[in-house]
């Protein structure tokens, strides 16, 4: 079967002296592992087509249960982040989140969606990186099912609570005063002795970013700014920490950025 699709490249594997795996993230077909001979070689015909943050269209064809590369074209190479060691490092962070985010023949296209238009604010927007970082990382765990409700406050209902504290486990929010007057739910549920309690304190404006970065039209996603230091500082934290807790794991690319910082 010989089929075409857009894809980017968001693992590249060495395999043997000359071929490579790499993983294709698909709008349609989810991730893709495909196998790509003489990759490696000096002689090789697809140059930077199986490079990680290649995006472009890709002809393959299935032999058993395995996927072959037949040709290749970049439409989108992404040399900004392969440029800057910071934009790199964060770039692979989010090929890994998304890898882990997507399924094989499991349509894919808010994540590729998403991926692509960070990469391409990192390339070409003066936005910073912890906000199109934290930005990534909320509509990242929304798309995996793990949309928190933040319509109101989980006890009253006051849709812009003044002091606003945002629980990380369980994706709500409160006001002060209510959780002040509840501290039954600020422990662990009798039920449940260990299960983990992250509360957040947020501010008005960090929590009119979460919303916006979570429910915003894709293209506009990133039409917002925080432009107090200590609130983005605050809304980095709070979108790192949600995601990690709920995909229940860490990442060694995250680590690496995090020390580059």
């Amino acid at each position: 079967m010989i089929f075409s699709c857009d894809g980017l490249v968001i693992r590249s594997v060495d395999y043997g002296e000359n071929d490579k795996i790499i993983t294709l993230l698909t709008p349609d077909r989810g991730k893709l592992s495909i196998s790509v001979k003489g990759a490696k070689s000096v002689r090789t015909k697809w140059g930077g087509a199986t490079s990680v943050f290649a995006y472009g269209n890709y002809t393959l064809y299935k032999k058993g249960d395995f996927h072959y590369l037949r040709e290749a074209s970049v439409t989108a190479p992404f040399f900004g982040l392969t440029r800057d060691i910071l934009k790199m490092s964060l770039a692979s962070y989010m090929c890994d989140v998304a890898c882990d985010v997507t399924g094989e023949d499991v349509p894919a296209p808010d994540v590729l969606r998403l991926t692509l238009n960070s990469f391409h604010a990192m390339v070409s927007s003066d936005k910073p990186l912890s906000l199109i970082k934290a930005a990534f990382e909320l509509r990242a765990a929304a798309f995996s099912g793990f949309a928190p409700d933040l319509s109101g406050c989980f006890i009253c209902g006051e849709p812009n609570p003044r002091e606003p504290i945002f629980d990380i486990m369980n994706g709500h929010i409160f006001c002060r005063s209510c959780l002040r007057s509840h501290p039954e739910m600020n422990k662990p549920d009798r039920y449940n002795p260990e299960q983990r309690i992250i509360m957040k304190n947020l501010t008005p404006s960090t929590l009119a970013a979460i919303r916006y970065a979570i429910s915003a039209p894709p293209a506009r996603a990133l039409s917002f700014e925080l432009k107090d230091d200590e609130e983005l500082r605050i809304f980095e934290k709070v979108a790192q920490e949600y995601l990690l807790n709920h995909l229940e794991r860490g990442f060694d690319t995250l680590d690496f950025y995090l020390s580059m910082l």
